[in-house]
């Protein structure tokens, strides 16, 4: 019988053996998972020296790393999870945002939290959180002495949020302006929001992040939303239980589920879903389930690559309206 030959790699000048790099992160798993960090730790530096982990290893990696006092390590892993979009990016956000403020590098943390209360991927509450964190880091970051090139300074003209000077504005300035106001006491100019946000000369993508704004600010005036044939009624800081932004999750498992083997369809389709979710918030696809929701997006994505040719019916109509929405902000 003849015996079978494995390929031998090399890295320089070390011989990696068949298995060698799975050994040292299956080991480091299993020491992670006894809370055993340093040789955690050790296992996943010497794998990562020959080849790039899996983002689920990277996620037990930086919290290996955070807990040997490697917090520098840990936040190069969090940015790298960041910038790919990795899913696993949503299980050590709170880590990442930790480390960024015990680091105190409080101007990178204020990016990152601009970024992620854009995203619809996260619940009200979660974007309010990260309203919060924001402030405390504003906060410690005046706190801070810092040399004149480096200090911050936000300077708003509240006149600008006034509903006719508003709409004056290109729609890049009029989102730029809602974002800074995320770092202000909105309390001052929360009549002008609502003015902004039940204005049929505002578009529905501004009357989304205006909304939220007022709700991370915690205002609890009612304001009437209308747009893209619904209109309701709500209060910023309590919308609609189930809104399009909350089914995201749900539909995006069908879709994982049927595109598995087309990752490009799968994430062009799924940043789709995102922006229009955030779009039409705080309404929803009434009427259409989750795994309707999803073959719409799919059959529509697979009509923009050719594929197929679409039926019109009041689904693609509403989806075409939003994705116009979304195309007068790109």
């Amino acid at each position: 019988m003849k015996k079978k030959n494995h390929p031998i790699m090399k890295d320089e000048n070390v011989i990696l053996f068949p298995g060698m790099i799975e050994n040292y992160v299956e080991k480091g798993l299993k020491f992670a998972e006894e809370n055993n960090f340093m040789e955690a730790v050790s296992c996943f530096d010497e794998a990562n020296k020959y080849k790039e982990l899996s983002d689920m290893v990277q996620s037990v990696y930086i919290l290996s790393l955070l807990e040997t006092g490697r917090a520098t390590d840990a936040k190069k892993i969090c940015e790298t999870l960041y910038e790919k979009k990795s899913p696993f990016f949503e299980q050590v956000i709170e880590l990442y945002l930790t480390i960024l403020l015990d680091l105190k590098e409080y101007n990178q943390l204020n990016e990152v939290l601009d970024g992620l209360m854009k995203d619809s991927t996260y619940t009200f509450q979660q974007k309010k959180n990260f309203k919060q964190l924001k402030e405390l880091s504003i906060k410690m970051l005046s706190d801070t002495t810092f040399s004149v090139d480096e200090e911050v300074h936000i300077q708003m003209d509240n006149d600008q949020f006034k509903l006719v000077n508003f709409k004056k504005l290109p729609y890049g300035q009029q989102e730029q302006l809602l974002q800074m106001a995320f770092q202000t006491d909105v309390m001052v100019i929360s009549e002008d929001i609502i003015t902004i946000i039940e204005s049929s000369d505002i578009i529905p993508t501004i009357k989304s992040l205006a909304l939220l704004l007022l709700g991370a600010a915690g205002v609890q005036t009612e304001v009437t939303v209308e747009k893209f044939g619904f209109k309701e009624t709500v209060i910023p800081t309590a919308p609609p239980e189930s809104t399009a932004v909350d089914r995201v999750e749900s539909i995006k498992q069908y879709m994982e589920n049927s595109l598995s083997k087309d990752p490009t369809k799968l994430e062009m389709t799924l940043e789709m879903v995102h922006r229009h979710a955030y779009t039409l918030f705080p309404f929803d696809w009434v009427g259409y389930t989750n795994e309707t929701v999803a073959n719409k997006y799919m059959e529509y994505v697979d009509a923009l690559f050719g594929n197929s040719e679409l039926e019109p019916d009041e689904f693609f109509q509403l989806l075409i309206e939003l994705e116009k929405s979304v195309e007068v902000l790109s």
